[in-house]
């Protein structure tokens, strides 16, 4: 055990300049590992071999707590973490998923992202989400996606494929792109749109939406349609 604690400060000392994963709606960076739990087991890789194939540091069966300034903020759960800090791109890989939590003060999750895999460029900042990626937003709106993209240095999520948001207005929304700007708190796109829900679907190409305002400005409407909600109601 004593080791095991001793192998666990050497991945934080190398890891503590560089952000961890981010949420969406949240999202999520990270300086510095607080602690572990679940005993993590971890392996030390000597450089007598490839870089770009094989990591510097891998750890598996994580569940660690992430500070940010001084505060605790994200849960990171993960089977296996890989760092290659000593390939030409250095970089971080989760190559059989993750889950990414935003904690508040009293440690309730308030945002969330889970996804089949990711990879994180150390250099670039940018975070990368691969398969059946699912976020749950600050605001509450759920985002399900093919593929998702965070800039930690622009704060913008990107999300592409196969988009389908969940508003808390009880609003469905199909897009092939969304980006959310997060210091905004403004979700837009170029793509075509479907919002289906409050007694109509709106279709169009390009949108805005504040969370503060809930109020959608479609930049090319192509029809609108009513529809009562009454059909799809049960039967008494």
């Amino acid at each position: 055990m004593i080791a095991h604690a001793a192998t666990r400060l050497s991945i934080a000392g190398r890891a503590h300049r560089h952000s961890l994963l981010a949420v969406a709606a949240l999202v999520i960076t990270a300086t510095g590992l607080l602690s572990s739990c679940n005993d993590d087991k971890t392996a030390v890789v000597k450089h007598d071999t490839d870089p770009e194939r094989v990591p510097t540091m891998e750890s598996h069966d994580v569940n660690t707590i992430i500070s940010d300034s001084g505060r605790t903020r994200y849960r990171i759960v993960t089977k296996m973490w890989q760092i290659y800090s000593e390939a030409s791109t250095p970089h971080w890989s989760f190559p059989n998923g993750v889950q990414a939590d935003e904690l508040d003060d009293k440690f309730r999750q308030v945002a969330s992202l889970i996804c089949d895999s990711a990879y994180y460029n150390m250099g670039s900042k940018v975070w990368s989400a691969v398969g059946n990626v699912r976020l749950t937003m600050r605001n509450g709106d759920k985002v399900l996606c093919d593929r998702m993209y965070y800039d930690e240095n622009s704060r913008q999520v990107n999300c592409k494929d196969n988009v389908r948001i969940t508003r808390t207005t009880g609003d469905k929304i199909l897009t092939n792109q969304m980006y959310y700007e997060t210091t905004q708190a403004l979700t837009h796109s170029d793509s075509f749109i479907r919002i289906e829900g409050q007694g109509r679907v709106i279709e169009g190409e390009g949108y805005e939406y504040y969370d503060k305002q809930r109020h959608y400005k479609i930049n090319h409407v192509q029809g609108i349609f009513p529809i009562d909600d009454r059909k799809f109601m049960p039967r008494r």
